[in-house]
C-alpha cells in the first residue's frame, strides 16, 4: 500500500447499512425479509426467491435494480414495503459513534443503494444526522447501484476529488471501483479475514476510522 498523507483527506464518504451501525443489530436482515415478502407477495410464478435474488443481486448490484429491468417493478413501491420499519426497534443513540463523529474535522457524506428517507431515519435514530453534510441515495443516482462507476462518477462531478476522498463499507466489492477512481478504501468487519488488493484498510466497526484519520 502507499504511503500517503491523511491530512490530504477532505471527504468521507460512509455507507449506511451494516457500516454506520453493526450488523448484529439486525436492521439490514429486516429488510432483507421484507424484500423476500415484497416478491412472494407479487410474484407468484418466482419458485425459488432465494436463487432469483441472488440472481439480480449479481446482476445488477441490487434486488432493485433487477426487480425494475426484468419485471417493471416501480422503486417508490418497493421502497413503501421494503423501508417500511421501525428503526428504533433495532438501533438506538450511539454515543460512542457521536462523539468520534464530532471529532472528525473532514466532510462526512452517507452513499447508500437505499432510499433518502430510510437513510435519514437511521441518522436520526443514532443521533448523528448532524455530522452528515449529504445523503447521496439510490435516487441521486438514478437506481444505478454501487459498485457500478457509474455510480461512483457522480460522487466526482463536482468540489470533490477522489485522491482526497475516503470511503467506508462493509461489503468489500463495493469498494474496487473506488480503489480504482483513487479513494482511500476501509473495509468494516471482514469476517473472512480475507486480504483484497482494492482495500487499504480494515476496521471491525465505524468508530475506528478515527485511528485511521490520525496516523
Amino acid at each position: 500500500m502507499e504511503s500517503k498523507n491523511y491530512n490530504s483527506i477532505k471527504t468521507i464518504f460512509v455507507d449506511l447499512d451494516n457500516t454506520i451501525y453493526e450488523k448484529e443489530k439486525g436492521l439490514l436482515t429486516e429488510v432483507s425479509k421484507r424484500i423476500d415478502l415484497f416478491i412472494s407477495s407479487r410474484f407468484k410464478d418466482i419458485k425459488n426467491r432465494e436463487e432469483y435474488r441472488k440472481k439480480l443481486f449479481d446482476e445488477y448490484g441490487t434486488t432493485l435494480r433487477g426487480l425494475m429491468i426484468e419485471k417493471g417493478v416501480n422503486p417508490e413501491e418497493y421502497f413503501r414495503f421494503v423501508n417500511n420499519i421501525n428503526i428504533e426497534d433495532f438501533l438506538e443513540r450511539d454515543e460512542e459513534l457521536i462523539n468520534v463523529l464530532s471529532g472528525i474535522e473532514q466532510e462526512k457524506i452517507i452513499f447508500t443503494n437505499s432510499p433518502r428517507e430510510y437513510a435519514l431515519n437511521v441518522l436520526k435514530v443514532l443521533g448523528v444526522e448532524e455530522f452528515f453534510s449529504y445523503i447521496i441515495d439510490i435516487r441521486y443516482l438514478d437506481f444505478i447501484p454501487k459498485p457500478s462507476e457509474e455510480a461512483f462518477k457522480r460522487l466526482f462531478k463536482g468540489r470533490i476529488k477522489p485522491e482526497e476522498s475516503m470511503i467506508v463499507e462493509d461489503y468489500e466489492h463495493n469498494l474496487k471501483p473506488a480503489k480504482k477512481f483513487g479513494m482511500t478504501t476501509v473495509l468494516v468487519s471482514n469476517e473472512n479475514n480475507t486480504k483484497y488488493p482494492h482495500v487499504d484498510y480494515y476496521i471491525s466497526k465505524i468508530t475506528e476510522i478515527e485511528g485511521i484519520l490520525r496516523k
